[in-house]
């Protein structure tokens, strides 16, 4: 990812609040870290850079962070919305990504969780699984989780366990805004 060219395109365009966007884009220390990794492909780190963004100040996710992915020299994405949610790895790609079955499966298996987090996981909860963030020119982002096989569903006292958490979670995160105020 070359940030010169990018910040090319922007400035050539007739959209001079888009060219600001791109340049404060440019200067984020999570894009700086992406171009670190060496990938050449700059449509994929201005993608990943937008969900990183989506999901960190308009989601407010728990915990989000980078993770290189050189076998498919891409930028992918792992956090938790909430801290009682399960861990999550996303695939940032723009909407004009060529998704074939085959590459589905290169996600499915390349694509994985941090090491050290593998290891805090639960055994049953590995089952391997992608969240693939598209993100169309508006810069709508739009989530598809994609499975390597069938996943059966929570029994219901396990889904009413994890609503009951996410609604603690949520009703102290609410007093702890109030506090700061």
């Amino acid at each position: 990812m070359e940030p010169s060219s990018i910040h090319k395109m922007a400035s050539s365009g007739e959209n001079k609040t888009r060219a600001a966007d791109l340049t404060s884009l440019l200067e984020h220390p999570k894009y700086k870290e992406m171009v670190a990794y060496g990938y050449n492909n700059q449509e994929q780190g201005h993608v990943a850079m937008l969900v990183y963004l989506y999901l960190s100040e308009a989601k407010q996710w728990a915990e989000l962070d980078l993770q290189p992915c050189p076998e498919l020299q891409m930028v992918t994405l792992y956090g938790r919305p909430t801290q009682a949610d399960d861990l999550q790895v996303l695939v940032p790609l723009g909407k004009q990504a060529d998704l074939s079955p085959q590459r589905l499966r290169d996600f499915l298996t390349h694509v994985s969780l941090p090491q050290d987090e593998l290891e805090l996981e639960e055994p049953d909860l590995m089952t391997r699984r992608v969240t693939l963030a598209i993100c169309d020119t508006d810069s709508t982002i739009t989530f598809y989780r994609i499975t390597d096989g069938f996943v059966p569903p929570d029994p219901p006292e396990v889904v009413a366990e994890k609503k009951a958490k996410k609604r603690q979670w949520k009703k102290r995160k609410g007093q702890r805004t109030q506090h700061q105020q």
